[in-house]
């Protein structure tokens, strides 16, 4: 996946949910970055209120509905630095 790929994929998906108040940073596959704050989404990489790591593979099964975040953080397959609570909420952006 891209850059552009993910971008693509995290626009609508953020519009539909609404924005996020709060910055979000997913970091994937160790070098992509989308930056998420109200409604921007954009591929720099900023301070965020939360920072979510996790590989391209666990990125496709979230986005898929395959596994639920909240248990692939507890699995350990996403790492979540900052504001917790953030987190909690993106929970349902996909």
């Amino acid at each position: 996946m891209t850059n552009d790929q993910l971008v693509e994929i995290f626009i609508p998906a953020v519009d539909k949910f609404g924005g996020f108040p709060s910055s979000v940073k997913f970091i994937i596959g160790g070098d992509k970055i989308i930056y998420v704050h109200n409604k921007s989404v954009i591929t720099e990489d900023r301070d965020a209120s939360c920072t979510i790591t996790m590989s391209e593979d666990v990125m496709r099964r979230v986005i898929r509905g395959d596994i639920d975040a909240m248990s692939a953080v507890m699995e350990g397959d996403i790492q979540v630095e900052g504001d917790t609570s953030v987190a909690v909420s993106v929970q349902g952006l996909f």
